[in-house]
């Protein structure tokens, strides 16, 4: 059975497929000929939601009107990418760490001396999303597969659902400190051109949802160590409606404006006028997401307590620029305690040590940078109810270290008058914190089903509505 488990860990292996692609197509002022067009992945549906080239001319493949501006087409560009990108890292980057279903057997196996045979421990079935310190018992299979449903509604209490985000224009003053400005400029006694001042004002939405189904699998080789995999199989389903309002200051030339005739139209956007549009993206993704194999070795063994040392090892086989996968390799030593009894507490700790990925970098300019460290915490219990029956409530944190935060500001312009909601971008450690709620019942022999629920009980990252788990799993 030993030789069987490393074919099957070699099979899993072989899965692995690492996205190769490159960055999201993006306008620059030098590109005249070639229109890019929108990217199919999930990583570019947010920054490219105006077409693809993003907040731009049409000659550039996005929504600005390029006859009425005099080439002044490019210029929102940096501002768009700037606010939205690191809402996308943010949200990519915490996809790749969502919870599921620990490859902990709900029954154990010891031997007993007194009776010279392998018997199974009597107390409760165990944990779901948490781990504890005892194995499964040598040579023994377990086996498992459950379901998970994640709906994402906010991002660090920011509400996905209803967010502004305000987008400004690039810096022109060199054009108002020559000695004769050109005649048909508006330069104001800011020295800068009045159609600088322009905003594009937006109110967004984005709907995210993930269906996750996970196997798992767990190998006694010894009374004390275990071997165990995770496999992940996620469809992502994403879209964003940006309503947008174009507020010009400009009464001579340069002033910018929506196009009616857009290469997207009408799949992508709703003309209402030259100042006013709605722009809409959505796609989906299916597919394996990142592999996790498991060593757990039981150092201190007493009658009812236990304390384990184990090792995860992350393989980045999910299509990071599908948000299946995390794009990098990543390693998670963790220790755990746990006491066995009718009720059962149970604790750990964990440190996952991450490298770097697109998720975390600029996807615009094709730049990796480091996905979060996390510190991984948890503490729980599970309580048997009768023989059959067994309950569960734990407590989860992860701390991501030096992560993106999105904030609501404002965005305020005194020489004009505007004050309009706006988001922002800061570096900072988030911790998150849920509880989960579950029980496992045995309707017969080994077979165990699991119902289980997860509670966010803070705003940190980003948050889902409560998270349903139901699961199947078998030990042979």
């Amino acid at each position: 059975m030993s030789k069987a488990l490393v074919i099957f860990f070699l099979g899993v292996l072989s899965l692995s497929s690492f996205a190769q692609g490159g960055p999201c197509p993006v306008a620059t002022s030098t590109q005249t000929s070639t229109i890019p067009s929108r990217s199919g992945d999930l990583i570019c549906l947010v920054p490219q939601v105006y077409g693809g080239g993003g907040l731009v001319g049409t000659d550039h493949g996005g929504p600005l009107d390029p006859t009425n501006a005099f080439g002044h087409t490019v210029h929102f560009r940096a501002s768009s990418l700037a606010g939205f990108n690191p809402l996308n890292a943010e949200i990519g980057t915490q996809l790749s760490q969502l919870p599921f279903a620990s490859p902990a057997s709900g029954f154990i196996f010891t031997f007993n001396p007194s009776l010279g045979v392998v018997s199974q421990q009597v107390g409760n079935f165990g944990p779901i999303l948490t781990e504890r310190a005892e194995t499964v018992g040598r040579h023994k299979l377990f086996v498992g597969m459950s379901y998970q449903y994640f709906n994402f509604d906010k991002v660090d209490g920011v509400d996905l659902t209803s967010f502004n985000a305000v987008f400004t224009h690039e810096d022109e003053s060199d054009l108002c400190s020559v000695p004769s400005p050109p005649s048909f400029l508006e330069c104001g006694s800011d020295g800068k051109p009045r159609f600088q001042h322009d905003i594009i004002n937006t109110q967004n939405r984005i709907d995210l949802k993930v269906h996750q189904v996970t196997l798992v699998s767990t190998f006694g080789v010894t009374n004390r160590l275990d071997l165990s995999v995770a496999i992940p199989i996620l469809d992502v389903r994403m879209s964003m409606s940006s309503n947008a309002n174009i507020t010009s200051f400009e009464t001579r030339c340069c002033i910018h404006r929506f196009s009616a005739v857009n290469p997207d139209i009408p799949a992508h956007e709703l003309f209402f006028s030259t100042s006013k549009a709605i722009f809409f993206n959505n796609n989906s993704a299916s597919g394996i997401g990142d592999v996790v194999f498991r060593g757990k070795f039981e150092a201190l063994k007493r009658e009812k307590a236990g304390l384990a040392a184990g090792l995860d090892v992350r393989f980045p086989t999910g299509d990071e620029e599908n948000f299946l996968g995390s794009g990098t390799y990543g390693i998670r030593p963790f220790a755990v305690f746990s006491y066995t009894g009718r009720i059962s507490p149970h604790a750990s700790i964990g440190y996952q040590i991450n490298g770097n990925s697109i998720l975390a970098g600029d996807i615009t300019q094709n730049l990796d940078a480091h996905l979060p460290n996390v510190i991984t915490y948890s503490a729980g219990a599970d309580a048997g109810v009768t023989r059959r029956l067994s309950f569960s409530v734990d407590f989860l944190g992860q701390t991501l270290q030096n992560a993106r935060k999105i904030s609501a500001t404002t965005y305020t312009d005194s020489f004009v008058n505007v004050t309009q909601p706006n988001i922002k971008t800061t570096g900072a450690t988030v911790n998150q914190a849920s509880i989960a709620v579950g029980g496992k019942v045995n309707p017969l022999a080994k077979l165990l089903l699991t119902a289980n629920v997860l509670f966010r009980v803070n705003d940190a990252g980003l948050h889902s509505k409560p998270v349903p788990l139901v699961g199947v799993s078998y030990t042979f």
